[in-house]
């Protein structure tokens, strides 16, 4: 190999090298920007602890889908037999379901079949009637949609809670959010607000028309398990509790020593704490806790509004319901959290109103 071969590939290796070792070194994940945070909180007051959040997340484990899974009830007589006699258009409809493809629908087809095939049959009965056909048919037809309207909540119910596409929201697997704002969380949003229209279904006496989210259904499900915003907010927000109380301990510790200051007046040390307050919680920390706290509290609404359309609701549910969605009950996730927040902010005011360095202090 000549020289000028192995200078360029040297160069390259080298920067190569370089490259790594900046990306290896740089604070790009969640976990890496609330260690650097809270240690450097921990170096500044002389304090030996340090946080380290490589441990697996500690968050409430979503029920298995058997104890999700709600019972419906079922029809006695085939369906396609009573449409055979061609009546109301919905032979096909009928006959795509019970195809070998049809029995293997995932719950949001089947969600956007048994809502289809309700308003159909109700449709149905009514021109039965108005066209005076035969009284056995009307009966059949009437005996069927009775058996749907009470299932109609448990439909609603599986075709949502049973899909994938929302266990994935809920799992305990996923990554935290990341630094950089996404979109993500918008079209979850809206996927949220449209499940919720749906499930509203079950509690409107009027005769509503197919709806026409049924159109987009699919692409809602879709957006939901590409993005799991649900998971990794969940896992966010478990990081960011861990991180305020670790750094509050570590305040409180050497507030309990000795003091930072002595009759309000700074030092070197105060100023060391001051630039890391600034650089570090304000700089980096507040902006990212800002945002998950802000999707987090929507989220959070956009769940508990899906779920008080039910009346019926498995007690697994009920319990995850309480323990990692509920923004009231002492010992959610979110509750857990606010606490750290509040005891991470009450500790720095102490620390900072010490030295005189409180805004409006001086």
């Amino acid at each position: 190999m000549d020289n000028g071969l192995q200078h360029k590939t040297f160069s390259i290796i080298t920067t190569l090298l370089v490259t790594l070792f900046i990306a290896g070194c740089s604070d790009n994940t969640p976990q890496d920007m609330l260690e650097n945070y809270s240690n450097r909180v921990s170096n500044a007051l002389d304090q030996s602890d340090r946080l380290n959040l490589k441990a697996p997340v500690s968050l409430p484990e979503f029920p298995r889908r058997r104890d999700r899974l709600q019972p419906v009830e079922d029809i006695r007589q085939g369906l396609v037999e009573v449409f055979n006699l061609r009546h109301c258009q919905l032979i096909t409809l009928v006959a795509e379901r019970n195809s070998s493809l049809g029995k293997v629908m995932p719950p949001s087809r089947q969600l956007a079949y048994e809502l289809k095939l309700y308003v159909g049959l109700r449709d149905c009965l009514k021109q039965l009637i108005q066209t005076r056909a035969e009284q056995e048919l009307i009966q059949q037809i009437s005996e069927i949609l009775v058996i749907k309207e009470r299932n109609l909540p448990r439909v609603l119910w599986n075709g949502i809670y049973t899909s994938e596409a929302v266990e994935r929201n809920f799992s305990r697997s996923e990554p935290p959010l990341p630094l950089e704002k996404s979109n993500s969380f918008i079209s979850d949003k809206t996927a949220l607000e449209v499940l919720t229209k749906l499930a509203a279904l079950q509690n409107d006496d009027t005769e509503w028309p197919v709806p026409a989210e049924l159109e987009t259904l699919e692409n809602h499900y879709q957006a939901l398990y590409n993005n799991r915003f649900g998971s990794r907010w969940l896992h966010s927000v478990n990081l960011l509790t861990a991180t305020l109380n670790h750094t509050a301990s570590a305040i409180e510790k050497r507030l309990g020593n000795r003091p930072l200051c002595y009759n309000n007046q700074t030092n070197p040390k105060a100023n060391i704490v001051r630039n890391v307050f600034t650089k570090y919680y304000a700089g980096e920390l507040q902006p990212y806790m800002a945002r998950v706290d802000q999707q987090g509290r929507q989220w959070l609404q956009l769940n508990n509004q899906l779920l008080a359309q039910f009346s019926q609701i498995p007690q697994p549910m009920r319990h995850y319901q309480q323990q990692a969605l509920s923004m009231e009950f002492q010992g959610s996730v979110w509750q857990t959290y606010i606490q750290a927040r509040d005891r991470h902010t009450k500790a720095w005011q102490t620390l900072l109103g010490q030295c005189g360095l409180m805004p409006g202090q001086g």
